[in-house]
């Protein structure tokens, strides 16, 4: 958390989550502060509602929203992993891989767009 919140003198000892839900802005919490939202990030996060498509998907790699359907950016992120190893334990403010949220990311999109042409036949 240290690395994404702008004021870090607000941040208390209590363990904070991150939440990983599209539709909310909070991205810290805990059940005895204030949640942090969006606005209190000093980057912004592709995989937040409402996020512009030059947002992050990939943190360490510095892939934005705008390349998240690019059939190879999985590809091309494991190499650089390969290559250069990477820190998503300090770069993501999730602080895990981006790779799952992408896959994800790009399932429930085929999903979506199927259903779509399923649906207008």
């Amino acid at each position: 958390m240290l690395h994404h919140i702008k004021d870090i003198s607000t941040l208390s000892k209590k363990r904070y989550y991150y939440c990983a839900s599209f539709e909310c802005d909070i991205v810290y919490f805990n059940k005895h502060d204030a949640p942090y939202t969006t606005a209190m990030i000093n980057k912004e996060i592709g995989f937040k509602e409402g996020s512009s498509d030059q947002a992050a998907v990939c943190f360490c790699y510095h892939y934005m929203k705008s390349e998240l359907y690019d059939p190879s950016i999985i590809e091309k992120i494991n190499i650089r992993i390969n290559n250069y190893g990477s820190r998503c334990d300090l770069r993501n403010p999730s602080g895990k891989c981006c790779l799952k949220d992408i896959k994800k990311a790009q399932k429930e999109d085929k999903v979506l767009e199927e259903f779509s042409v399923y649906k207008e036949d």
